[in-house]
């Protein structure tokens, strides 16, 4: 049975009295999801930075089905997987991953070393490329890669900041050839 068990709350002696915490706002449920579980069910980083990126012209992965291709593109999300194969003629191939699904990118090696900073950097990238389609295998070609990780930190409030190492952004971790 509770020590205090069948008391008054002003019988309670030596007891705590409640304490009303404020609400957390979704970003801040998204990210602590994140930096414990690497994931959120609550929604998706993306979804909560859609309106800005929609302002720029970024297309949703969900839409590149419905884009002709040869036409010049711009996807963004979060890094999921760089890969270099050894067989691929140092051709990098990246995942990136939006509210909607996945674009799936092409780095040329001219294009890989412009851009090495931001594409082995970055949390959240976008990529400016030519879309191409061969039966339901959609990518984007890169033309220009750029990092957009510290956009992450509009999820954060200053009380999630002790959560994670760097202190303003998500914590995603991808998987990369090193």
């Amino acid at each position: 049975m509770p020590l205090f068990a069948g008391l008054a709350p002003e019988q309670r002696q030596g007891s705590e009295p409640a304490v009303r915490l404020p609400e957390m706002r979704l970003g801040e449920h998204i990210v602590s999801d994140y930096a414990f579980l690497e994931l959120s069910l609550k929604a998706h980083p993306m979804a909560l930075l859609r309106q800005s990126f929609a302002r720029e012209g970024v297309v949703r992965a969900v839409e590149l089905g419905t884009i002709e291709p040869g036409r010049l593109v711009t996807v963004a999300g979060l890094v999921l997987v760089r890969q270099r194969p050894g067989s691929a003629s140092g051709v990098v191939f990246v995942t990136l991953e939006d509210e909607t699904g996945i674009a799936n990118l092409v780095v040329w090696p001219d294009t890989f070393e412009r851009f090495r900073a931001d594409l082995m950097g970055a949390t959240l990238m976008s990529c400016q490329g030519r879309l191409q389609r061969e039966g339901l295998v959609i990518h984007v070609v890169a033309e220009r890669l750029i990092d957009l990780s510290k956009r992450l930190s509009r999820l954060n409030a200053p009380a999630i900041h002790s959560l994670h190492q760097s202190g303003s952004e998500l914590a995603v971790r991808s998987h990369d050839f090193r």
